[in-house]
């Protein structure tokens, strides 16, 4: 070290730390010379790729390769530079050089190449040097994997999914060309076939966990909940320590209501440790579903951090209320709003349900009021209290608060929807209602409760085909029994009595108290 080499090392970190950086990136490239240091040289590259200045990136990258030859990210900077350059065929060198490294460490250069030539260029030199190395490497699985990771970067899923079916040729067992074919099949519309797929992957290698992992979220994403449990209870026996499984197991025991095995995997979290206060949280649904609702109650009110602290409280709340302690059940959202401000109009939303519910009018009324006058004309409290309005049958209330919606937001769906549908059931104002209604369905055609309010407003106009239309394509989306009360009411004054007692029964059938479609069936039938 002489005062030649000390000065230059301290000028450059000095004028690195000032943001000087053409000083600082001559002398760390100086320094590398006269010390002949692959730091100084890797100093220097980085230094000039954030400066982009890309033949000083190259001129400094030559000197860390010489430098430190095994160096895997030098070669791996090399490579990406001579691509900004242009420079195929150094890129190329390089290439070869880093994959014969990577092999001596035991380590998938490929791979480490797709991280750099994925990052996608103008001129796609980086996919065209994966595809030629690809094809000099034709029977290295690796690299055709490594090929499929960089089509896909370049959103070419046809290629991709061409190599990575040559990597399986090749490499049969390996998991993850696989898993990414499955991914890529599932984001192109074809997620039958991604899971057949990994199905029969599993089936052939039954030990593979990355497999078995990859198709029991495939299965969760295909809403195929209980196939979707049985594999995270393999996986469980092949690693019982894992606490992603267990809690997946949780969340999928609940959803298939297997409560018992949804209480032992919430249990076995909460008392590891492991998300105390979600676990305590949905261990809390659990009960409440088994029909405990002072166990779960208990639970709730145990949950006392994170995110579904105030989730948590409502639940509560609800409970406090269902067992007549309304009061206790209004103090626990009161401080529910205070210990989370940001969540205040969630709250009092619950709080006007609950009171609808338990309550009087008034109260409902009053806490609608509250909240609007903290949140002055908030959209969702004001719909909510339409909505309210509209079912105690104050129209007048209702239509103010949608008109003062639609003012602010003229496409509102479900406030044109809401207006519309109101007007039609409890005024004779159908032209009005059917313009309402006729707008929400222009921008939200597949809507069931749009469907529905049309048909309503086509029957109210003694326009009966046209109603019985719409209502059969409402209940065809979504089987609601308001949507089945209004179809039975048509087809009953129409003179199709067999066909209105059947959509009512079917829709009884699945809800025994509903109380609209009850009234209804008392009226005609």
């Amino acid at each position: 070290m002489d005062s030649e080499l000390v000065f230059s090392y301290l000028l450059a970190e000095l004028a690195a730390q000032r943001g000087d950086l053409g000083t600082a990136y001559g002398h760390y490239l100086h320094a590398a010379i006269l010390a002949q240091d692959a730091y100084a040289a890797e100093r220097a590259t980085r230094i000039a790729i954030y400066r982009k200045d890309v033949p000083a990136a190259l001129r400094a990258s030559e000197r860390w390769v010489d430098l430190a030859p095994n160096d895997l990210q030098a070669r791996q900077t090399a490579v990406y530079l001579f691509v900004r350059a242009g420079d195929s065929t150094a890129a190329l060198a390089q290439a070869e050089a880093l994959l014969q490294i990577a092999d001596a460490l035991g380590q998938d250069g490929y791979l480490q190449l797709a991280g750099v030539l994925g990052k996608g260029h103008s001129d796609l030199a980086g996919l065209q040097l994966m595809r030629e190395l690809a094809a000099r490497h034709a029977t290295e699985a690796h690299a055709q994997f490594a090929l499929a990771v960089v089509e896909e970067a370049a959103q070419d899923a046809k290629a991709a999914e061409a190599s990575l079916r040559r990597a399986l040729a090749l490499q049969p067992d390996w998991a993850k060309p696989r898993v990414l074919l499955a991914r890529m099949l599932t984001s192109l519309g074809r997620g039958a076939e991604a899971r057949a797929m990994l199905q029969e992957g599993v089936q052939q290698y039954p030990d593979d966990v990355l497999l078995r992992n990859a198709y029991a979220r495939t299965l969760v994403e295909a809403s195929a909940y209980p196939e979707a449990l049985e594999q995270f209870r393999r996986l469980r026996q092949q690693l019982p320590d894992d606490d992603e499984i267990l809690y997946a197991i949780a969340v999928l025991a609940g959803q298939t209501r297997q409560w018992d095995e949804a209480r032992e995997a919430w249990q076995t979290l909460r008392n590891l440790g492991k998300r105390y206060d979600e676990a305590t949280y949905y261990l809390g649904q659990v009960e409440e579903q088994a029909g405990k609702p002072a166990v779960a109650a208990g639970l709730y009110a145990a949950v006392q951090e994170g995110p579904l602290r105030v989730d948590a409280a409502l639940r509560l709340a609800q409970l406090r209320a269902a067992a007549g302690a309304l009061n206790e059940s209004r103090e626990v959202l009161q401080r529910a709003r205070v210990l989370e401000p940001e969540r205040a109009v969630d709250v009092y939303l619950a709080e006007t349900r609950i009171l609808a519910e338990h309550g009087q009018q008034e109260d409902v009324l009053s806490v609608y009021a509250a909240a609007l006058q903290a949140y002055p004309e908030h959209p969702d409290l004001l719909y909510n209290r339409a909505i309210y309005a509209a079912e105690q049958g104050l129209v007048d209330a209702a239509e103010r608060d949608l008109v003062r919606l639609l003012a602010a937001d003229p496409n509102h769906v479900d406030a044109l929807n809401a207006l519309g549908y109101t007007l039609a059931d409890q005024t004779d104002r159908y032209q009005e209602a059917y313009g309402y209604i006729r707008k929400a369905y222009e921008l939200k055609p597949d809507s069931a409760a749009i469907l529905d309010s049309l048909g309503w407003v086509y029957y109210r106009m003694g326009q009966h085909e046209q109603a019985l239309k719409y209502l059969r394509q409402a209940l065809e989306r979504m089987a609601d029994p308001e949507i089945a009360a209004h179809l039975g009411e048509v087809l009953w004054v129409t003179g199709d009595r067999a066909d209105a007692r059947r959509v009512w029964g079917e829709a009884r059938a699945a809800h025994p108290e509903h109380r609209k479609l009850r009234a209804v069936m008392e009226q005609f039938d």
